[in-house]
């Protein structure tokens, strides 16, 4: 297990499966941060990273470091139960004793992370994490927070 600050956040093992959306104009994705991504809205193929007080999740993007202006950005998004991802913590203290406990997601200063000390939202759940220097956290999707949208609904 790799302690301290990661240069690359992302999956870490379980299955990949998933499909292509298009990234919203106006993100901002870091290397060193969270990927998870929600619909923007019911009508449209973008979607847009999630942040706290968003209550679905569609799943992690695979992306690079990227700043997008145009909003036509095509990338994977992994909706599979079983993935894992490391992400970094932006708030709150990683203990043994919260495996398998859910918690929220948070974006601060463009970077997105766990937010260990709330679970409103209970988007996450957490898998594992560093306890020497609280810098991330191992996670899956919280099953009930995918969402799916009727295909009648367009």
């Amino acid at each position: 297990m790799n302690e301290g600050k990661q240069l690359k956040y992302g999956q870490i093992k379980g299955g990949d499966i998933g499909y292509e959306h298009i990234l919203a104009a106006g993100q901002v994705i870091l290397a060193a941060s969270g990927k998870f991504v929600y619909r923007t809205a019911n009508g449209t193929d973008t979607v847009t990273l999630c942040a706290d007080a968003v209550t679905t999740i569609l799943g992690h993007m695979e992306v690079e470091a990227i700043a997008s202006t145009a909003g036509t950005e095509s990338r994977k998004v992994v909706c599979d139960p079983t993935a894992v991802y490391r992400i970094p913590i932006n708030a709150g203290t990683y203990t043994h004793l919260m495996k398998g406990k859910d918690c929220d997601i948070s974006i601060s200063g463009n970077v997105q992370g766990a937010q260990l000390n709330a679970s409103v939202e209970r988007t996450l759940v957490v898998i594992d994490g560093d306890l020497v220097n609280n810098e991330w956290v191992d996670v899956m999707i919280n099953w009930p927070a995918i969402t799916t949208i009727g295909v009648d609904v367009v």
